[in-house]
């Protein structure tokens, strides 16, 4: 390559054609854009994280219980000393008077000062430092706009009635998305006991937080008392463990979008590979007389290989610097998952990984039709019937194709973190790839043998050009039938899992669920149902229990040893059992024997344990579980595991008591019940506020609400995502029908010459494209009811049933584009006359 001679023929035989290679240029730009966006976005988001790290928390430490403060709990919170700040949140229904609607909200009680990093956004902003001086409210904005509620309206909140003081928009290290599935409502804690809320086995959270002086070491001193905390129930949350764990969160939200647009990556190689193919190709001549003047064949090679590096690089550097500008569009999309507040910036080291990943994936694509060009014989410039043998069979060939392979399984598992999620990234973009692949050239194999004969000679034509020299039906494939696969997953995942949620409320199943229902009460509530026309399917005991001990051994032990394979979630929460004497129809026995009554005390009571948490805890039939209640031990043992159908609107439980143990321990009730329609559910809802503010419902119909709210937000951040792909795949449709334009000018020449008018020319490309957009959208239709039957089955736990309707509209849709596209690109071939034609060609 230091010869001066190849660098100067790389240059003279650019000048002329070098034009086409824009085409593959295109590719590269788009593919370098989206890995750079993806890395930058990487980048910007750590960065945010670690600058607002303290903002996170809102704290420099947390301190929560699940039960109110001890003395010893507030004794040793004293003295930690600085400034504090205490917060009790629980749920509850929220009532608004003005429009008569309510809403199952987490309540959170505050006082003090707030976050003492970062701040709660509101509208106006001054609510935040007035709501704390009076029976005022923040309410959670989405709550609002779904009730139509203003600043200064009423809520009431169990017997408390609030003003609404201002909007809550954004809370330090949640997301808006949260928001939707869990509205917040903050009141003063000063004004708590008006609610009348907290009452004996309520599901309450205390937490204090403290703002620190900067000389002390926080994480130390949490590492020093972890065995006191345990001790007395407390669980404590620092800045670096709260960064840890969102910037985890985020790093995963990173990688799933680094993977996607991967795929464009991928994509935008096989655009490079058929655009260069085809500039190649008319260079064969050329090739040929450079051997008969003595150039070898890596010379030839190298002055082609010089020429699409430059393309390439050229192509890279301006994808860099537009992947650079779009990373602010990314976090706009996914604003609402972001629990932080970001600012870009351009990110040198995202930039040079993508730069890098973008550029070698190009080179190697490019290597795909110039490593053949080194077979080309001087015998070309004076036969041209000779043609090159063997090139299937290449050595070079394959390795380039392994290279590539490893490349894409490398990226996989650096960037998936893990050799099998990586393994199953690189095997399902292969696998895609070679399906679409293997249908393109079984299509073109079957035009070339089976071209149906009753068809007129535009429409044989039409099918003729699948499998013509410089076809590029194996691009043009690919470009569509990815970005079919990626519109109809995205559909069919959501469609599936709105489907899923509405099945739940078919007729005979209840769509209502109502929570701590007291004793004395449920007489009453009863009444109320009848009264508003809801029938009641079950009464539900409900008692508050926390695990002491696991086949033994204390939870304070398991908590504090690290070799411990229990989860700490598993040990600290407080368990809600219930007692009874048969099983419910959501769940089914798969191990043990049902014992559904005691009679006098036992040495151990047999209980029933869902198999999901006996996974978790470790446990099998026999195994010996201690809870307490209210103080009092209960040793129990595993007599019978059970399935659970969680995903049914029915009170389900990890653990279910024989009858004859709970009867007398405190306890509420849940209450499933079914309204035959959204107006008789709204009224009761509203009656229920009013008459018994403790009882909380959650209401069938607002979750299918929730649910489409937040897979709207989804859905609209994985097609921004998708986005590049299918810009990637445009831009390869675009390059391949501009790539062949001068065969089609061949052709017109031919077809004008021996008698075809205008109208059938068109009729012939309309015809190829018909064929080709309708086969690869069905292909990439196909691969994603696989796809989407496979995530249903695998990721989500439930059987997925497709609707053929609309994926039938998406495929008319993306053939119809892909026609109007290829006609398109023909359409001033189509004006120009025969002779027009040729005497450009000459």
């Amino acid at each position: 390559m230091n010869r001066r001679w190849i660098w100067r023929m790389a240059l003279r035989d650019g000048r002329r054609g070098v034009k086409h290679l824009l085409l593959s240029m295109s590719c590269v730009i788009l593919g370098v854009m989206s890995v750079v966006t993806a890395y930058s976005f990487r980048d910007n988001l750590q960065s945010a994280i670690q600058r607002q790290s303290k903002s996170l928390l809102g704290a420099d430490l947390a301190i929560d219980s699940r039960q109110t403060f001890s003395e010893s709990s507030e004794a040793l919170i004293a003295s930690l000393g600085g400034e504090q700040s205490r917060q009790i949140g629980f749920a509850s229904m929220a009532y608004f008077p003005a429009s008569g609607d309510a809403r199952l909200v987490q309540v959170r009680a505050v006082s003090g000062n707030f976050p003492f990093y970062g701040a709660l956004e509101t509208e106006p902003k001054s609510a935040v430092g007035d709501f704390q001086r009076g029976s005022h409210a923040l309410v959670d904005e989405n709550v609002m706009l779904q009730f139509n509620a203003r600043v200064g309206d009423r809520l009431r909140i169990g017997d408390g009635e609030f003003v609404i003081k201002g909007k809550l928009r954004k809370i330090p290290g949640e997301t808006l998305a949260f928001s939707l599935i869990s509205p917040r409502v903050y009141i003063p804690l000063s004004r708590l006991d008006q609610t009348q809320l907290i009452q004996k086995g309520s599901l309450v959270r205390y937490r204090v937080y403290f703002k620190l002086s900067p000389e002390m070491n926080v994480d130390a001193w949490v590492e020093k008392m972890t065995p006191e905390l345990q001790r007395l129930g407390l669980e404590a949350d620092t800045v670096r463990r709260r960064t840890a764990t969102i910037a985890l969160a985020m790093e995963n939200l990173s990688r799933y979008l680094r993977l996607a647009v991967f795929v464009a990556v991928l994509l935008a190689g096989v655009g490079v590979a058929s655009g260069i193919h085809v500039y190649v190709k008319d260079k064969f001549s050329t090739i040929a007389v450079l051997r008969c003047i003595g150039a070898s064949p890596r010379e030839t090679v190298f002055v082609y290989l010089i020429q699409t590096s430059v393309m390439t690089l050229a192509g890279s550097v301006i994808g860099a610097l537009l992947g650079t500008a779009l990373q602010h569009w990314v976090f706009l999309a996914l604003k609402d998952f972001l629990p932080v507040s970001t600012v870009t910036s351009v990110a040198t080291a995202g930039i040079g990984v993508g730069f890098a990943v973008g550029l070698g994936t190009a080179v190697l694509f490019s290597l795909i039709p110039l490593v053949p060009l080194r077979k080309i014989s001087p015998l070309l410039a004076l036969r041209s019937a000779y043609e090159a043998r063997g090139q299937a069979r290449d050595p070079w060939l394959w390795m380039i194709c392994f290279l590539i392979v490893v490349m894409v399984g490398v990226f996989a598992v650096v960037t998936s973190g893990g050799w099998r999620n990586g393994f199953y990234f690189t095997a399902g973009v292969l696998g895609a790839f070679g399906l679409i692949v293997l249908a393109a050239r079984g299509l073109s194999a079957a035009m070339r043998r089976f071209a149906p004969p009753l068809l007129s000679f535009p429409w044989r034509q039409g099918l003729a050009n699948l499998h013509r020299p410089n076809n590029q039906t194996t691009a043009v494939m690919l470009a569509i039938g990815l970005g079919t696969f990626l519109l109809v997953t995205l559909y069919s995942v959501r469609s599936f899992l709105v489907d899923q949620a509405e099945e739940r409320a078919g007729v005979g199943e209840p769509n209502l669920v109502l929570f701590d229902v007291q004793r004395d009460q449920r007489r009453n509530i009863g009444e109320l149902l009848k009264s508003f026309d809801v029938t009641l399917y079950d009464e539900v005991p409900v008692v508050t229990m926390r695990l002491a001990a696991v086949k033994g051994r204390r939870v304070e032990e398991l908590r504090s040893d690290p070799a411990s394979a229990v989860p700490r979630w598993a040990l600290r929460r407080e368990y809600r059992s219930t007692y009874r004497s048969h099983l419910s129809g959501t769940e089914k026995m798969i191990e043990g024997v049902w014992q559904g009554k005691v009679n006098g005390p036992l040495d151990s009571i047999p209980v029933s344990l869902e198999k999901g948490i006996a996974q978790t805890l470790g446990v099998k039939l026999g195994d010996p579980l201690l809870f307490e209640v209210q103080g009092v031990p209960l040793l129990t043992r595993v007599a019978n595991l059970r399935e659970v159908e969680w995903d049914r609107v029915r009170p389900n439980f990890f653990v279910v008591f024989p009858e004859g143990v709970l009867e007398e321990a405190p306890q509420f009730y849940a209450v499933a019940a079914r309204a035959g329609s959204p107006e008789a559910s709204a009224n009761f809802q509203r009656a229920l506020v009013n008459r018994f503010p403790n009882v909380s419902a959650i209401d069938l119909t607002l979750i299918l609400n929730t649910l489409n709210s937040v897979l709207a937000k989804v859905t609209q951040a994985v097609r921004f995502i998708a986005l590049f792909a299918i810009l990637t795949g445009l831009a390869v449709l675009g390059s391949a029908v501009l790539s062949s334009r001068g065969q089609r000018i061949k052709e017109l020449i031919l077809l004008r010459t021996l008698g075809a008018d205008r109208r059938q020319v068109i009729i012939s490309v309309v015809a190829e494209y018909c064929f080709l957009g309708a086969l690869a959208a069905l292909t990439g239709a196909l691969l994603a009811v696989v796809a989407s039957w496979a995530l249903g089955l695998y990721f989500f736990k439930v059987w997925t049933a497709i609707a053929p309707a609309p994926i039938a509209v998406i495929v008319v849709l993306v053939s119809g584009l892909t026609i109007i596209a290829g006609v398109s690109g023909c359409w001033g071939i189509f004006r120009r006359s025969a002779l027009e034609a040729l005497r450009a060609e000459t």
